[in-house]
């Protein structure tokens, strides 16, 4: 960046104490790779600071739980901090939920180089490149109830490049309010997003793993450079190993297998072009063609589709790893098959009934093996929305549909 003045590293979000999450099974070939993730990425974070040559970078909440992480991570920590202070790179730490400040062990010292946010009020810190001022650095670790206290912010303009840094939930209107800030540094967001860019901006890094098949697409962080006028130019760099996706193909009626194979094929050859080194996992929708779609929901061809998935792109390094192949349950269901006086005429109906009774629990929970066992997992099942629930009624009532009737039900 010509005449650039000064740069800096924008991460948040690590969960170092959280490993990857929804997969019904994991891979042997796959396993050490799955469970270094969030280590790898967090890595790949640290070791971009000293080769972009930042000044400082800022760590905008939820690094690591240092109450449910485990030694490695912990270590893992305090290691790359080191590595910065050798470089030469400071670091300014706002707490989120998962690391306030009160957490960390008095018996763990930080490195000097690592300066920490108080909670309850803003701390500035002037950050220097000698004894030349390079920016005022600003910030406040997250409050109880998750939101950006942008209130507490007021602090007055300076003729050098000001940085406020806080983790949790605001909106572009309140924090750009602030004028004399020029760049927002935000954590609580798993997703990078952009609130609002020039002249001022504010900028959620996202986490550099993403954790959960719904943390899909590129994750990373963000390189900050300035000019002299203050200006900011933002570069997205993406550090994850493993990369979620989901895609969606839709079929034309009466395509076959054959068909179904070829756009799989296709799709999955540009999803690998597409990685950039990561290890893929997708999971797939397959929608239109009812006839294939019935046959989907029955299980067998998912399951011989996944297999061949699996062994075509599956092990190839880097690999693209099929987790699921679902049919979005789109058909409708003929008014006339409610009132049938058969078994699937009962069943239809006791769905219609909860469709039509929104507080009618579904007592999901009730179908695991070991409720005492399992009370977190039952609880979370109770815990769907509206829109859930309701796709949660109509698939059942269209695989109840496939099961209870002959093969042209709903041709």
């Amino acid at each position: 960046m010509a005449g650039e003045f000064c740069r800096f590293l924008q991460a948040s979000d690590l969960h170092l104490e959280q490993p990857l999450y929804g997969l019904t099974e994991i891979p042997d070939h796959l396993r050490d790779l799955l469970l270094d993730a969030p280590l790898q990425a967090a890595a790949r974070v640290f070791e971009t600071a000293i080769l972009e040559d930042v000044d400082f970078l800022i760590l905008a909440g939820d690094v690591i739980n240092p109450q449910t992480a485990c030694p490695r991570a912990m270590a893992f920590v305090l290691d790359q901090l080191e590595q910065l202070r050798d470089h030469k790179i400071a670091v300014y730490w706002c707490g989120g939920k998962e690391d306030p400040p009160e957490a960390w062990p008095e018996a763990v010292a930080l490195p000097d180089n690592v300066h920490v946010f108080p909670k309850g009020k803003i701390k500035p810190f002037i950050h220097r490149r000698g004894e030349q001022a390079l920016a005022s650095v600003v910030g406040i670790s997250s409050p109880a109830d998750g939101l950006v206290p942008v209130g507490e912010f007021r602090i007055e303009p300076a003729n050098i490049f000001t940085v406020a840094v806080a983790w949790g939930r605001t909106e572009a209107a309140s924090a750009g309010a602030h004028k004399q800030i020029d760049y927002w540094a935000l954590g609580g967001r798993h997703e990078p997003q952009t609130l609002y860019q020039g002249p001022q901006t504010a900028q959620y890094a996202g986490s550099p793993q993403g954790r959960c098949p719904a943390e899909a697409g590129a994750h990373g962080c963000t390189l900050v450079q300035v000019d002299h006028a203050r200006k900011v130019r933002t570069k997205f760099i993406a550090t994850e190993t493993v990369r979620w996706r989901s895609e969606s193909l839709t079929l034309t009626e009466g395509a076959n297998r054959n068909e179904l194979q070829r756009q799989l094929r296709s799709a999955m050859q540009r999803i690998a072009s597409e990685a950039g080194g990561a290890y893929v996992l997708v999971s797939w929708d397959v929608q239109g063609c009812e006839a294939l779609a019935r046959q989907l929901r029955k299980g067998e061809l998912a399951r011989e589709l996944i297999d061949w998935l699996r062994t075509e792109f599956g092990r190839a390094k880097p690999a693209v790893w099929t987790t699921t192949l679902t049919t979005s349950a789109s058909a409708a269901i003929p008014d006339e098959l409610y009132e049938e006086d058969t078994i699937l005429g009962d069943f239809l109906r006791a769905i219609r009934d909860h469709e039509e009774t929104p507080a009618r629990a579904l007592n999901l929970g009730t179908f695991l093996p070991d409720l005492g066992k399992h009370r977190a997992l039952a609880s979370a099942l109770q815990a769907v929305d509206h829109d859930q629930r309701r796709g949660l009624l109509h698939e059942a009532a269209v695989l109840g549909l496939d099961l209870l009737s002959g093969e042209e039900s709903l041709a």
